[in-house]
């Protein structure tokens, strides 16, 4: 196979081929592994242009294990924000949820907060970063436009009355009033070089105050918080302040929902289905201005119907697919989206490329040909239920793991390696066998 050039970074390349083989979704650099998912992706691009347009949009990506729902949900946050989105993603563990009785709402709106990212700060903690590059903006409006000194009382008064123009259209949310309170606040720290008033007022917008008490003992005397009761709201709000000061939209990610389904008590299950669907219906009826949710979740999560989202009914309801919908077919409009095996040449394409980025990173000349994938692919599908069942993670994993052994020992040879995988393989299953019948234990 001839070398092809390749320009990656050598630093998000070696990330991303170190976090491929583990088996984990790397933060950047995906689309250089992206592979297949055309129909799904321009489905949720058409999401984003109506995000955008101040419309809502609410999707589930479902599949099982390693089928791809955090790598398109890394796509589809990488795309937003070179498209001019603020987004925010966490996953859902049992200390993160959307109810709880022990905060685990907060703690989610805290892992969202600290997650913030805009383009010009992809990896998260933007919002100190969206604030200050919105004042400089305000800043530099008045010294153009308004022909103010950049010393004067007068600039600093022009900022202050902007801040407090698009704090206005905020005052009708919930908290909205607080809100625009502290972001004046929080200029005011900024304009006097104040670092511990500019502290309080992020501590306030990323929700880290635990009591009312705090709040009203900070510098900010404020009487409100952000709590497990409203941080809902005040995502909403915040989406309404992004587009207020030149932004798409706000993109919201949610992965790992299954957690959801282990929740061992119905009340809190049920109480956790609950708000998601007000999620549903803000974004659907359009009281969600610019905001897009993107959640993670398996079809035991979806389908199950004792435990999972159909067992709630008012969900139920609202996401079963139409009867009218061929068997294997999917509506790509619905909030349902499923995440169908990649077929045989998408396997074959993906391989192609990891072949690529392993030599680009390492610097060798690739040894393997076509003939060689083709045959890698063969005993990957060979095994039972692997032609409807294989993930792009497996394949992905046990290539890698290959390209990394041939190149770390250059006398190893593919065919053995891939002989010694089927060899493994069946000896497992033949020691399963034996375990299953063992008598050894049975005693007369």
């Amino acid at each position: 196979m001839e070398q092809e050039k390749i320009k990656i970074p050598k630093r998000i390349l070696g990330t991303l081929l170190n976090s491929a083989g583990a088996g984990v979704v790397p933060r950047q650099g995906l689309e250089y592994i992206a592979i297949g998912r055309e129909e799904e992706i321009r489905a949720i691009l058409r999401d984003l242009e109506n995000i955008s347009l101040g419309m809502g949009a609410f999707r589930f990506l479902v599949g099982k294990y390693g089928s791809g729902k955090s790598f398109l949900i890394g796509l589809i946050r990488a795309n937003a924000l070179e498209r001019g989105f603020i987004c925010a993603d966490s996953d859902l563990t049992p200390e993160r949820r959307f109810h709880g009785t022990s905060g685990q709402g907060i703690a989610t709106f805290r892992e969202l907060m600290r997650n913030l990212a805009c383009k010009a700060m992809p990896d998260g903690g933007a919002l100190t970063a969206i604030l200050t590059g919105w004042f400089a903006a305000l800043q530099q409006k008045g010294i153009l436009e308004e022909k103010l000194s950049p010393e004067s009382a007068e600039l600093a008064e022009f900022v202050q009355r902007e801040i407090f123009t698009v704090s206005e259209k905020l005052r009708g949310f919930v908290n909205g009033f607080d809100f625009a309170k502290v972001l004046n606040l929080y200029y005011l720290g900024y304009k006097q070089q104040n670092d511990e008033l500019c502290e309080d007022a992020l501590r306030w917008l990323r929700g880290e105050f635990a009591t009312k008490t705090q709040a009203r003992a900070s510098l900010l005397k404020i009487g409100t918080i952000v709590d497990d009761q409203n941080w809902y709201d005040v995502l909403k709000l915040y989406a309404q302040f992004f587009r207020a000061i030149g932004y798409q939209g706000f993109c919201i990610f949610f992965d790992e929902c299954v957690n959801l389904y282990k929740i061992p008590n119905r009340i809190s299950r049920e109480n956790n289905y609950e708000k998601i669907l007000a999620m549903f219906n803000d974004t659907m009826q359009g009281k969600a201005e610019g905001v897009g949710i993107f959640l993670g979740a398996t079809p035991q999560l979806i389908e199950d119907p004792r435990r999972g989202i159909f067992s709630y009914e008012a969900l139920k309801s609202r996401l079963v697919p139409g009867k009218f919908i061929p068997f294997g077919k999917q509506n790509l409009l619905s909030p349902l989206i499923y995440l169908q095996r990649l077929n045989d040449n998408e396997l074959f394409a993906l391989c192609k490329r990891l072949i690529l980025l392993h030599s680009s990173y390492y610097n060798y000349q690739p040894k393997l040909e076509n003939e060689d994938i083709l045959a890698f692919l063969q005993v990957a599908l060979d095994k039972m239920g692997a032609n409807e069942m294989i993930t792009p993670r497996e394949v992905t994993r046990d290539f890698l793991n290959i390209l990394d052994l041939m190149f770390t020992d250059p006398e190893a040879k593919f065919t053995d390696l891939i002989g010694l995988k089927m060899e493994n393989e069946n000896a497992a299953s033949e020691n399963e066998e034996d375990s299953f019948f063992d008598l050894s234990e049975i005693q007369l």
